[in-house]
């Protein structure tokens, strides 16, 4: 069994760094929500890291999904067009590198902001 393509590797960081930031907010909204300090900007800031990390990324890496399928199968059945489809995914995912760059972007700003509230808040 080859290892997973660097692509697949890279498309996982990309959902859990999504994933990492939006906890990041949870937590500290939790903690402004129990200094009494939490508002509707808050909760709107809160919103807007779950709609990044729970829709916007996930939709921007649905794409990929398929080939990584077709990858799986073709690594057992046919190593020579597991290869293509994993130089197809290195492709693919080099396109859309900056647009996942550019919402991961927002949510450290979203975890910024809110750090800096509970820490006006303290």
């Amino acid at each position: 069994m080859t290892p997973r393509p660097a692509p697949l590797e890279l498309l996982d960081r990309q959902l859990a760094a999504a994933t990492i930031a939006h906890e990041a907010a949870a937590d500290l909204h939790r903690e402004l929500t129990e200094l009494g300090a939490d508002d509707d900007h808050t909760r709107a800031l809160l919103k807007e890291s779950a709609f990044l990390a729970l829709e916007r990324i996930p939709a921007l890496a649905r794409p990929l999904h398929p080939p990584a399928l077709e990858w799986a199968e073709q690594e057992l059945l046919d190593p020579p067009a597991a290869e293509r489809t994993a130089r197809r995914l290195e492709g693919d995912l080099t396109e859309l590198l900056p647009a996942f760059a550019e919402l991961h972007a927002r949510q450290s700003q979203i975890v910024v902001e809110l750090l800096d509230l509970v820490g006006r808040a303290r």
